[in-house]
């Protein structure tokens, strides 16, 4: 537009210089009014390009708006598009945040929903562990308030409190032990009256069952030898309390904590020995046990179950005591007795019978000046104690049972053999065999399973090495007297150990 302008002013410039020249062609003229039209002719020359100067500058400045109007248009329409593109990539952006954040939302969601399902199986499993928890704790409840009964019922005495004790049962002046007769009954024992050494008692005691004719149920009844099963209520004395009981033993709390009332006679029955039984008024009785080689056993039993005397009738008529406890003995002063020094002997595969032997009558018989009666050696510990211990290390009982298999059986073969030929020099040998248990479990029971397990090996001793039964009497001790001092389970305090009291009761 500048270019055309200019264009225009240098015409009409050119134009009015070329007048002069034609007026002056046509005459002369006066020179003044030729200076005048000249100086009209500049001056209009001047306006007209001032004129064209305000036109071009006009022209210029319609152009400059116009130019700013179209930067202006192109400015808007750039910031439109780059509005469109900015809101299309805004809205792009959004629709991803959206897609984002609907996206987190779900991994959210499924994250929660894994820690939901994480959580309750986390609390199921918190939940299994409280109620185990509970379990635990209830027992470890229920084992202490067991336990803290058991200190009531089995509290710890010394020896001397024992002896104390052992001196308020009266010897007893039964009918049994006088030469008058009972009522009598009498059987063959048959091979199913015979326990085993590898047959697992009854441990799963005060088992209610329905009961029998007499009103009595089996729970309230116990097996004694030649009397049948008698009512318990017939042996407890006045403040006597049953704990346990397994049928073949109850245990049984009184005045002086717990005592175990059972067959002592047990070991007794041989297949197709007779029977024969004398019940007397005052519920004593007298049982004879006539074997096949014509050898004969008397038992005196007093009324409330306790072995009082047996003798031994041999083959050749010779009549042997073995214990007697109807005679009168002094009672015992724990301080006045002579302390036995000598060491325990551990039996196990690598003893002899030679060795057995000699520890049997390791015994300092010259230091004891007195006799004692068969519940004094039985319940008063430094009595027995008098005489050395054998230690019976190869026989292992499980937790809870009183089973002796034929192949451990075999393990007391030297004992037996050792047994039995002191027992052929002595007729009226006597060895006491004791049962001991683990401290876990209430103190009724583990009395009970302590006693079958010496029976147990009383019996492996007569059915495997011929050791005469009624030269053998067992003692549970329960876990009065650990091994290793410890409440939990513990196989070393699982133990029999065998003493030879013949010194003591003679």
């Amino acid at each position: 537009m500048k270019q055309v302008l200019k264009s225009t002013t240098a015409l009409l410039i050119a134009g009015s210089l070329a007048m002069p020249h034609a007026v002056y062609a046509q005459g002369d003229a006066d020179p003044q009014l030729e200076k005048a039209e000249q100086q009209e002719r500049l001056e209009n020359q001047a306006e007209a390009q001032k004129a064209a100067e305000k036109a071009e500058r006009k022209a210029e400045r319609k152009a400059e708006r116009k130019a700013e109007r179209q930067a202006e248009r192109e400015a808007e329409a750039e910031k439109a598009a780059a509005d469109a593109i900015a809101a299309q990539e805004a809205n792009a952006e959004t629709e991803q945040a959206v897609e984002t954040e609907q996206q987190q939302a779900a991994d959210a969601n499924q994250q929660n929903a894994d820690t939901t399902e994480a959580t309750t199986e986390m609390t199921a499993e918190e939940r299994k562990a409280e109620r185990k928890a509970e379990r635990k704790a209830e027992r470890k409840a229920e084992r202490q308030a067991e336990r803290a009964a058991d200190q009531d019922a089995a509290p710890e005495m010394d020896s001397q409190a024992q002896a104390d004790a052992a001196a308020e049962i009266q010897t007893e002046t039964a009918a049994a032990s006088s030469e008058g007769e009972g009522d009598v009954t009498t059987r063959r024992i048959e091979k199913g009256d015979v326990r085993s050494s590898s047959q697992e008692f009854n441990t799963t005691a005060n088992q209610v069952v329905e009961d029998d004719d007499d009103g009595i149920s089996d729970l309230g009844k116990i097996a004694i030898l030649g009397a049948g099963a008698l009512a318990i209520s017939q042996l407890l004395k006045n403040n006597d309390k049953v704990v346990t009981n397994s049928g073949d033993r109850a245990v049984v709390q009184g005045d002086n904590g717990l005592r175990v009332i059972k067959d002592d006679d047990i070991l007794l029955q041989r297949p197709g020995s007779e029977l024969r039984t004398e019940t007397f008024n005052d519920g004593s009785t007298r049982n004879y046990v006539t074997n096949a080689d014509g050898s004969q056993v008397v038992t005196i039993r007093a009324a409330d179950g306790r072995v009082l005397r047996r003798t031994r009738i041999l083959p050749d008529g010779r009549e042997v005591t073995l214990f007697d406890d109807t005679r009168q003995v002094e009672s015992v002063q724990v301080s006045e007795l002579p302390t036995y020094r000598g060491d325990s002997v551990y039996y196990n595969n690598n003893v002899s019978r030679n060795d057995l032997q000699l520890a049997m009558q390791a015994t300092q018989s010259d230091q004891i000046e007195r006799r004692f009666s068969l519940s004094q050696i039985r319940n008063i510990d430094a009595v027995r104690r008098l005489v050395p211990e054998i230690e019976v290390d190869n026989v292992n009982f499980e937790t809870g049972s009183s089973v002796i298999r034929p192949d451990q059986a075999q393990d007391l073969a030297a004992l037996g053999a050792a047994m039995r030929d002191a027992i052929q020099k002595n007729p009226a040998d006597v060895f006491l065999i004791e049962g001991h248990t683990d401290a876990v479990g209430t103190a009724g029971l583990n009395l009970a399973l302590s006693d079958r397990r010496a029976e147990t090996v009383a019996l492996a001793l007569t059915e495997y090495f011929d050791v005469p039964p009624e030269n053998l009497v067992v003692q549970g001790y329960g876990e009065s007297d650990l091994k290793v001092p410890t409440a939990t389970a513990e196989s070393a305090n699982r133990r029999v150990a065998v003493r030879r009291i013949t010194p003591l009761l003679n």
